[in-house]
């Protein structure tokens, strides 16, 4: 047997070496056997092992050499009958399989052959890994899991579940070290395995696990149907240009909902994260039937006041706010996702798209939209203005942060 170096094996372009005579035609294919077994077996060993994402980043050209032998390997086992090919066979066949799981973990976008497969790989394995976001780019969302949330862990459940059933052999035989030491091990599992940090802005969102390899997905790859939430674990999948998961996040209902938001018309592409519309207070408020109606009758909500109107959305019909921005075949927001979150994501768009997005927010929600001329601005008892309008009043209750702006408006619409 004749064995190539790496870099050796002859293959004219201008035909099949298998055509070149007897003597070539064995000494090239036992070369090719010898050259591809080798790329193959490492390759699949480190496929194998639990660190194969960092093993493959350091050998890629691995995945190269494969692809450079897969015309010779295609060839060979096409034509080369009479020679022995099993054992190369099932080798490829091997590594083929396990690639395409392992790309699987990273995208869903199926590939046509080894070649495409191991492509691919090879061009993930090159790309740098992301980074947290800079200060010039602003976070919409972020959120750390950790300890707070392993009573929401299935496997805390299934630690307790065993406790409870053993506690009469427990109490017989008063060995408490099998369950400590079972606890302690899926109490490390968690921190190791289902903790870390995910960061959301207006293009990407990004998940670094405890251990691990960051992963990112781009916003506008994420394609309808590609989100996926439980948030009673905490758990957010997106299938985009990457697969990623965010594991017991305590803020996933809010997570879930404003990717949905923000890969979308009229945000995808429109923002960056910094609010631009500034002349504005958010700030709660009543909507009573009259400009001095019973308390009890009121309906909260939150009202919005610019230097031209002023607009009140009822907090309860959050859903119909989601769905007017989001589209109708969005997802339904969470109960989390309030009224005041979604306006703070509209500051986000251009002043005439926040406008007109806030017209739209109002039809939908059965809120109300004065425009200043016709605003009558009642007394001020304390921190609570009083506003009505078309027979309608509004209480405004504004904190410290918004009481300046609120006052600002309305003195502008007196004026």
């Amino acid at each position: 047997m004749i064995l190539a170096s790496p870099r050796s094996v002859p293959h004219s372009g201008a035909g099949s070496p298998l055509a070149d005579g007897p003597e070539f035609e064995a000494r090239w294919a036992w070369e090719v056997m010898a050259r591809a077994l080798a790329c193959y077996i490492g390759l699949l060993r480190m496929m194998r092992s639990p660190l194969w994402k960092r093993l493959l980043r350091v050998h890629v050209d691995r995945l190269r050499e494969a692809r450079e032998l897969e015309l010779s390997v295609r060839e060979l086992l096409a034509h080369g009958d009479h020679f022995p090919l099993g054992l190369l066979r099932l080798k490829r066949h091997r590594l083929e399989a396990l690639a395409r799981k392992r790309l699987s973990h990273f995208t869903r976008q199926e590939a046509a052959s080894l070649d495409e497969v191991l492509g691919r790989l090879e061009e993930l394995m090159r790309e740098p890994l992301p980074q947290p976001p800079g200060r010039d780019e602003p976070v919409l969302l972020e959120g750390t899991q950790g300890w707070r949330h392993l009573f929401a862990w299935p496997g805390t459940w299934v630690f307790a579940l065993l406790f409870i059933t053993n506690r009469h052999g427990l109490e017989r035989h008063g060995n408490p070290a099998p369950l400590l030491i079972a606890g302690g091990a899926l109490a490390l599992y968690f921190h190791l395995r289902c903790t870390g940090r995910f960061w959301l802005t207006s293009k990407r969102l990004m998940w670094q696990p405890r251990v691990g390899e960051p992963v990112q997905v781009s916003l506008e790859s994420i394609a309808p149907g590609g989100i996926s939430a439980l948030p009673a674990w905490g758990e957010v999948r997106v299938e985009g240009d990457r697969i990623l998961t965010v594991r017991h996040a305590g803020l996933a209902g809010v997570l879930a909902s404003l990717l949905d938001l923000h890969r979308r018309s009229p945000f995808l592409g429109a923002v960056d994260g910094k609010p631009r519309v500034r002349e504005v207070a958010v700030l709660p408020a009543l909507r009573t039937p009259g400009g001095s109606g019973p308390e009890q009758e009121a309906e909260a909500g939150v009202a919005v006041l610019r230097p031209g109107y002023a607009a009140f959305i009822p907090s309860h019909r959050h859903a119909e706010v989601f769905r007017g921005l989001a589209g109708p075949d969005a997802r339904d927001p969470e109960a989390d996702v309030t009224v005041e979150l979604l306006v703070e994501q509209m500051r986000l768009l251009p002043e005439a798209e926040f406008d007109r997005r806030m017209r739209q927010a109002v039809l939908a929600s059965g809120g109300e939209l004065w425009f200043a001329d016709e605003v009558r601005p009642g007394g001020a008892a304390g921190q609570v203005y009083r506003l009505g309008a078309r027979g309608v009043g509004m209480e405004l209750r504004p904190d410290s942060a918004q009481a300046e702006a609120t006052e600002r408006i309305v003195r502008r619409w007196a004026a």
